[in-house]
């Protein structure tokens, strides 16, 4: 049984605490970087050449992970189900876009037929 002095218990318990630090910090990074993204896609309403653009960058971007793209998915449809996968996420964004299109389009239309 090996004795270990106050100090090099605390010296261990200082590492794992700085190391934890670091790690929250990268994920507040991280964060901000697909609060990014996902400002981008509302941003984008129903301009598809936009969200071409924007749905290009998000995949091609090399700092997201599939976790990442699959938290983007879910905070664009509102919350809901998760995605299980990258693909399922990247559909979901493509889904989420053509519902906000026809939405749009519906409203169009309903503008135009209403005698008010």
């Amino acid at each position: 049984m090996a004795i270990l002095s106050l100090s090099e218990i605390f010296g261990f318990s200082r590492d794992d605490m700085a190391n934890s630090r670091g790690q929250k910090k990268q994920r507040a990074a991280d964060d901000k970087l697909l609060d990014d993204y996902v400002a981008r896609l509302i941003r984008v309403g129903d301009q598809r050449p936009a969200f071409e653009t924007a749905l290009a960058d998000i995949k091609t971007d090399d700092r997201l992970k599939a976790a990442d793209i699959i938290s983007i998915a879910q905070r664009y449809n509102g919350g809901g189900k998760k995605s299980s996968s990258k693909a399922m996420a990247l559909a979901a964004i493509s889904k989420r876009f053509v519902e906000i299109v026809r939405f749009h389009a519906k409203n169009k239309v309903a503008e135009r037929v209403r005698p008010w």
